[in-house]
């Protein structure tokens, strides 16, 4: 269920996602709202929520290694700053050459989100008109 606690920016709302507590420090924990497929990490007193696939070759980052604020892609082993989504570490996995697949090549941060933790209860900022409009699921 999601609830609202407090205004945010035109069309966004804030969605309760979970309490902190439920978040482990050594994993990623995959969730969705209203079908995205995200993950929650949390470092310290601090949540934060990011896309759910890698950028390198779009594997679930859910249950993903979380260490020292930075998240492991348990396929091919990029590292992300869990704080931003930012580019630690990139896989040169699969080994391939040619002008195509250069764009695997490219170092891409993972797409993070603006979360916030209230009184122990994790928040994400959301686009839509109303709170109603608004689905969390666990994995």
């Amino acid at each position: 269920m999601s609830e609202l606690n407090g205004g945010n920016e035109a069309g966004q709302v804030w969605v309760r996602v979970c309490n902190l507590s439920q978040i482990p420090t050594d994993k990623a924990k995959g969730f969705a709202v209203n079908g995205v497929r995200l993950v929650i990490t949390r470092c310290g007193d601090n949540a934060n929520v990011l896309q759910g696939s890698c950028s390198h070759l779009l594997f679930p980052l859910a249950n993903s290694k979380v260490d020292n604020c930075e998240l492991t892609c348990a396929l091919h082993h990029s590292k992300f700053a869990v704080s931003d989504g930012s580019v630690i570490d990139w896989s040169i996995y699969p080994p391939l050459v040619g002008q195509a697949l250069a764009a695997l090549r490219q170092r891409k941060a993972l797409r993070s989100y603006k979360t916030r933790v209230t009184n122990g209860e994790v928040f994400i900022s959301w686009p839509g008109a109303g709170i109603e409009s608004v689905r969390v699921s666990f994995n």
